[in-house]
């Protein structure tokens, strides 16, 4: 196990004075035919509240097809800060989004790395309030996210999704404060350098859930603490899914990603499930079977309550208050997709993601 040696780069949120003294950061943002969410990530990455010449964007152009280029190229000649990585193929035994970063990383001088997705908009205050959190004991932070239309417009499904998103990252934020960390998603994620000195990225290998895959490795091989920046502030938000065809491909792809890891840490996530298909069993026995009533309606009922107080909790922190009218639907529709998933993984081989095939057990992506 490596021993952390770092210095206290902890920034003031109160003054830019000494900012000489803050870390370089390098934002690390992975594309691939993105050119309908690029500018706006890249717009909201110019305009953030940290000193412009103590932090750079490495946007990574992973073999697009369409005019995901030519957007960073017009970002990098208005804005110094922004360096571009053009990949025309991928011949590592990485997924497309692994070699990405990794040859992204190749790039970025930060002391500290953001990790962000290219259908992600962040918060003026993100590199700052993430920045905060790097005590000399801590080595990776994990960030909050919600969703959004790339309209603009507001609907149903989008706000299930913000909810669901919140509610799941403040469950891996639980499970990081007990020293368990089970998932984080990397589209909000930050580490120092030398962080991937210590766990050897590259030795991590093929997966399709590299994010989760980190904070495990850094978990299990390091004594870098890991914090959850738990602040409306350093939130980021993505682009919801279109329909529930997208939505459950992406859900797959988490779970099948959490199958290839067979860590131990996986077993609350099993047992969710199994809680879940416990009560989608039940739900239409007790119409036929009365002495089912009773058990479903007390285990319905104290999910829900705990749900609610956690939703509650995270919902306001993040000024998300208004989801919770939906909180009733939510419960509803998570555990519906948690046994579909759960289930359906079971069968499920391969999902289409980004123009490649993520197949079970393989050692590589294959392109479509």
């Amino acid at each position: 196990m490596r021993k952390r040696t770092a210095r206290n780069i902890a920034v003031s949120l109160d003054s830019d004075a000494g900012a000489a003294d803050l870390p370089f950061v390098s934002v690390l943002v992975p594309a691939r035919n993105e050119e309908k969410n690029m500018a706006a990530c890249l717009e909201s990455l110019a305009r953030q509240e940290y000193p412009r010449d103590r932090y750079e964007i490495v946007a990574v152009n992973d073999r697009s097809s369409d005019g995901t280029l030519a957007i960073i190229s017009e970002y990098q000649k208005k804005h110094s800060m922004v360096k571009c990585v053009n990949i025309d193929s991928n011949s590592a035994d990485l997924t497309g989004k692994q070699n990405a970063l990794n040859e992204g990383l190749k790039l970025c001088a930060g002391e500290i790395i953001l990790n962000t997705d290219a259908d992600c908009i962040v918060e003026s205050l993100w590199i700052r309030h993430t920045v905060a959190q790097f005590t000399p004991q801590v080595g990776l932070t994990l960030g909050f996210s919600a969703t959004h239309n790339n309209d603009g417009s507001v609907s149903l499904f989008t706000d299930l999704q913000s909810l669901d998103m919140l509610f799941l990252m403040d469950a891996a934020a639980g499970s990081i404060g007990v020293n368990v960390p089970v998932s984080g998603l990397g589209r909000n994620l930050a580490y120092r350098r030398e962080v991937l000195s210590s766990i050897d990225y590259l030795k991590m290998g093929y997966t399709i859930t590299e994010d989760a895959a980190l904070i495990q490795a850094v978990a299990k091989d390091t004594d870098w603490r890991i914090a959850v920046v738990y602040n409306k502030d350093a939130a980021v938000s993505t682009v919801a899914e279109e329909n529930l065809k997208q939505f459950l491909s992406q859900r797959f792809r988490w779970v099948i990603g959490g199958q290839v890891a067979r860590s131990w840490s996986q077993i609350p996530l099993h047992i969710t499930f199994l809680f879940h298909l416990c009560l989608a069993i039940f739900f239409p026995l007790m119409f036929f079977v009365h002495s089912f009533i009773a058990v479903t309606l007390l285990l319905a009922f104290t999910k829900m309550i705990l749900d609610f107080a956690r939703c509650w909790c995270v919902c306001r922190e993040f000024r998300k208050v208004k989801l919770l009218k939906l909180f009733i639907l939510y419960e509803v529709f998570m555990v519906c997709y948690s046994v579909i998933t759960g289930l359906g993984s079971i069968f499920v081989r391969k999902v289409k993601w980004k123009e490649e095939v993520c197949v079970r057990g393989a050692r590589h992506i294959r392109g479509v």
